[in-house]
């Protein structure tokens, strides 16, 4: 398998589109590295170019050490998988995944050897005979990923593979692909809109928006310290709350201040905030860091506030509450035994541990 490298990679379109915007990145050999971001953000462009694919306008690709941006796509020992698995339908699956073999003239008992061994790997042992179109979404999906195992590439290079599945397959064959990637010590890209995939199974995370790189980080870095506002949106259900604040000292700290409610910054964070003072910022906090006061452990009065519940959503095993304080709306979600009535106050406690602050101009977190 293989490190690759992106380093200042921009693609721009004959219509002056940037599509990449200087991207500069390393998946390590063995790596499961996600590109994540909104639909047109970039990820899928990058990866075409990782495949060579698409061209690039500047900036260097390397795998394994070699520059290969003028190195034709067969050429590069790299496999893909694509959203819409790209099967033949007139050959049958035994076929589908021998094909890039037989192009590449290998022995006919290699061929064999290595499509067995595929097969057994994804179970579909049983699937050889069939034509794509006898197959489920979820079958025709290990076919695609099989195709790619047998050519035992450097490289896999994912496309949403899994955006065509039905809810229940796309957990199915998520954890599968994850089992996958430790069965195979594989260098994996792998792209997607979804964060729960990203989450579920990157060992990095690409955050992507308008072409740019915005973070990389594992999953718990993106999560638990968002590089900015877009980041900290993106990563998390439901959403991080956003609410415009001003930080002001008071009574020997720290306090975040809105139109709705005032609560302190633990001590940890004061000396980071202290430049702050009296300025505006965006105060963030994630519905997860949000308990209701009847079932909060150690509730103190500088991390309550009070608001009025405007809808009541259970879940289940959680609960979620949408809460108007001032003029401030957010969403907390609680444990399922809360008592809380639409129409009626509630006592809601912060953990101050959680807590970001953003740089309400740039966006940037502060903390």
């Amino acid at each position: 398998m293989a490190q690759v490298d992106l380093e200042k990679v921009t693609k721009v379109y004959d219509n002056k589109v940037v599509a990449v915007k200087e991207a500069t990145l390393t998946v390590q050999d063995k790596e499961f590295v996600v590109l994540l971001g909104p639909s047109g953000c970039g990820k899928t462009t990058t990866l075409r170019m990782i495949a060579g694919l698409e061209e690039i306008t500047s900036g260097t690709i390397k795998i394994d050490g070699k520059v290969v941006n003028d190195v034709e796509p067969k050429d590069r020992d790299i496999a893909m998988v694509f959203q819409n698995y790209a099967l033949y339908p007139h050959m049958t699956v035994y076929e589908n995944m021998a094909f890039g073999l037989k192009l590449r003239k290998f022995p006919k008992d290699e061929i064999e050897r290595r499509v067995k061994e595929a097969a057994k790997i994804l179970g579909i042992e049983q699937l050889l005979d069939r034509k794509p179109r006898q197959l489920s979404g979820g079958q025709r999906q290990r076919v695609a990923v099989g195709r790619a195992i047998v050519r035992n590439p450097k490289v896999f290079l994912f496309d949403e593979p899994l955006s065509n599945l039905d809810a229940k397959l796309r957990v199915q064959m998520k954890s599968e692909l994850k089992k996958l990637h430790h069965r195979l010590n594989a260098t994996i890209v792998y792209v997607t809109h979804d964060q729960v995939e990203a989450m579920t199974m990157a060992n990095k995370i690409v955050v992507m928006k308008d072409g740019i790189i915005q973070q990389i980080g594992s999953p718990n870095e993106i999560y638990n310290m968002p590089a900015n506002m877009f980041v900290a949106g993106f990563i998390g259900s439901p959403a991080m709350n956003f609410i415009n604040a001003t930080l002001v000292a008071e009574n020997g700290g720290i306090w975040v201040k809105t139109t709705g409610f005032k609560v302190k910054v633990v001590k940890e964070h004061e000396q980071t905030l202290e430049k702050w003072i009296d300025k505006e910022v965006v105060f963030g906090i994630r519905p997860e860091n949000i308990f209701d006061k009847l079932f909060a452990m150690a509730p103190q009065p500088e991390n309550t506030i009070q608001g009025t519940v405007d809808v009541v959503e259970p879940l289940g095993s959680e609960t979620l509450l949408h809460v108007t304080a001032g003029e401030d709306s957010l969403v907390a979600k609680v444990d399922p035994r809360t008592k809380a009535q639409e129409g009626e106050k509630i006592d809601l406690v912060f953990d101050m541990n959680t807590i970001h602050v953003f740089d309400k101009e740039t966006q940037q977190a502060i903390i």
